[in-house]
């Protein structure tokens, strides 16, 4: 047979029933409390508005949980203090860079390697473009040449390189054409290579933009195209 529970309602100091109890629970201080029934009949203080927040393997009351709770929601622009709380972030190991979302706008996990390293993808400055893609198109001649058509549309010059077989000083030429311009057309871009040396030119991870085409040209003069033996080998990367 059960144990007969009490049916007597709290009171407050005008006389009003409430659910609550006021007093001195033990800590030497008057307070409302509140309460939840537990197994047997037994009662539970939820805790008191004044207690602190529980941190993580600490014991508490349901408002110290509640509080430890709020206290990792950090608010915009609230500065970094000393011993806040905070939830450790899990990441997805992705070997292969798989995609793991279905839409632009999806959720997804932050992909990480072995050893754990988070990957990253260069993004460029404010008010720039960058391509679509990473992977690049490779040009380049098949022997000794005067220039080089890296490609016959608008696209994206990310580096060229090659060695100069000249015993001068010969000009890389970079126009904004379809096919080689005539001699005294002015270059978009001009590097200058040492007699009989190899040479290298990047143009960083988010490439040179030619709205019309990419061409190549070996030119003796530094200002416009004056065009040179064929003593250059040249490779190019584009998109």
């Amino acid at each position: 047979m059960g144990v007969q529970q009490s049916t007597t309602l709290n009171t407050d100091s005008v006389g009003k029933a409430t659910s609550g109890h006021y007093g001195d629970l033990g800590d030497a201080t008057n307070d409302w409390f509140n309460y939840i029934r537990a197994k047997n009949g037994g009662i539970v203080a939820l805790g008191s508005t004044t207690d602190a927040a529980a941190i993580a393997g600490a014991n508490g009351s349901l408002i110290a949980v509640l509080k430890g709770i709020r206290d990792i929601i950090k608010a915009e622009d609230v500065p970094a203090a000393n011993a806040d709380y905070g939830i450790p972030v899990l990441a997805v190991r992705n070997d292969t860079l798989a995609t793991q979302t279905t839409a632009t706008g999806d959720y997804g996990y932050q992909a990480i390697g072995q050893a754990g390293e988070i990957f990253t993808t260069p993004t460029p400055p404010l008010g720039t473009s960058q391509a679509a893609a990473v992977a690049l198109s490779e040009a380049a001649t098949t022997a000794l040449a005067t220039n080089l058509v890296v490609k016959a549309s608008a696209g994206t010059l990310y580096n060229i390189r090659g060695i100069n077989n000249n015993a001068a000083t010969r000009y890389i030429q970079i126009y904004n054409t379809t096919t080689l311009p005539a001699d005294g057309a002015v270059p978009a871009e001009v590097f200058q290579v040492a007699a009989t040396s190899p040479f290298s030119f990047n143009f960083s991870d988010y490439g040179r933009r030619f709205g019309t085409g990419i061409v190549i040209g070996i030119s003796t003069t530094l200002a416009t195209k004056t065009i040179g033996a064929a003593d250059m080998w040249v490779n190019a990367s584009y998109k």
